[in-house]
C-alpha cells in the first residue's frame, strides 16, 4: 500500500521541517535542514531530530512493501551516532529495504550531510501485523 503525498502534512515529521521524496516501494529518501529548534543546549542537533529523520524514512520505505491488511511495527532499531550536525547543515537520509518476507523486514538508514559525510547509520527489524 502506496502512502498518498498529503498524508505527511500535518504529521510529527512535517512539523519538524522534514521533506521527503523521492520515495519508491523498498527506497525512501527524507531530509532535514537543521534549525536552533532541533538542537540540544551543547548547539548540535539532538539525536532525537536524527532518529525522526530516518524513522519516518524507514515507514515509507517498508509501508508499499507491507502485505495486504498488515502495517508495519518496528521491533527493534539500533542507531550509531558518527557525527554531529549543527544549524545550518542539511541532513540527507538515504533509506533501503534489505530484505522482506511475509511477516517481517529488515530496513537501513543512512544519515549523511551535505559533503555526503555518514552522521548516523540505523537498522531496524519490522513485524507486518494487523491494524488496530
Amino acid at each position: 500500500m502506496k502512502i498518498p503525498p498529503d498524508t505527511w502534512k500535518g504529521t510529527y515529521a512535517h512539523r519538524l521541517g522534514m521533506e521527503h521524496g523521492p520515495n519508491e516501494p523498498g527506497r525512501a529518501q527524507a531530509s532535514l535542514e537543521v534549525a536552533p529548534h532541533h538542537c540540544n543546549p551543547n548547539g548540535v542537533c539532538h539525536g532525537g531530530a536524527i532518529f525522526t529523520l530516518a524513522d519516518d524514512s524507514m515507514g515509507a520505505a517498508i509501508h508499499p512493501l507491507c502485505p495486504a491488511g498488515k502495517v508495519p511495527a518496528a521491533t527493534q532499531v539500533g542507531i550509531h551516532y558518527v557525527r554531529s550536525a549543527r544549524p545550518g547543515d542539511r541532513l540527507e537520509v538515504d533509506t533501503q529495504v534489505l530484505s522482506h518476507g511475509r511477516r517481517t523486514a529488515l530496513v537501513e538508514s543512512r544519515v549523511t550531510d551535505a559533503k555526503q559525510r555518514l552522521v548516523a547509520l540505523l537498522t531496524a527489524s519490522y513485524l507486518f501485523v494487523e491494524p488496530r
